[in-house]
């Protein structure tokens, strides 16, 4: 979808052009990732009976990876973050990637819950975009 794509890209183009501080703290939105993948471990099984028990790998580790991550990115910004500028950037930086998942969240929810195209188009044919980049 190219609503994703674009935050996705965002966030990368981000991580690429922040102190390597403000890219690990930006992982500070993972907080919550924990009690989220036990969740979505919780619900999917009965949302989608067709995926292999083996997929939801992925979410099971991040149970306790997210932890750690967390504990190591909270660490850095509390280190890191001193003064109340400092402090303030961090808040920009936590908003940044709180926008760039919600914007994430908004394209798959016009697409998937609103059965709406995640483009708009001169034609009804859907553009890809391709050799732009």
């Amino acid at each position: 979808m190219p609503g994703v794509r674009f935050a996705v890209d965002a966030y990368v183009n981000f991580a690429r052009r922040a102190t390597w501080e403000e890219a690990a703290s930006s992982s500070l939105t993972e907080l919550f990732a924990p009690h989220i993948h036990q969740s979505r471990l919780d619900a999917w099984p009965t949302h989608y009976p067709w995926i292999n028990a083996e997929g939801y790998t992925y979410f099971r580790n991040r149970l306790t990876e997210a932890r750690r991550d967390v504990e190591q990115g909270l660490k850095i910004t509390l280190d890191h973050y001193q003064t109340a500028a400092q402090q303030t950037r961090m808040l920009e930086i936590l908003q940044f990637k709180l926008d760039v998942l919600w914007t994430m969240l908004d394209a798959m929810s016009m697409a998937y819950e609103l059965n709406r195209p995640p483009y708009h188009t001169v034609t009804d044919t859907a553009v890809y975009h391709r050799g732009l980049f």
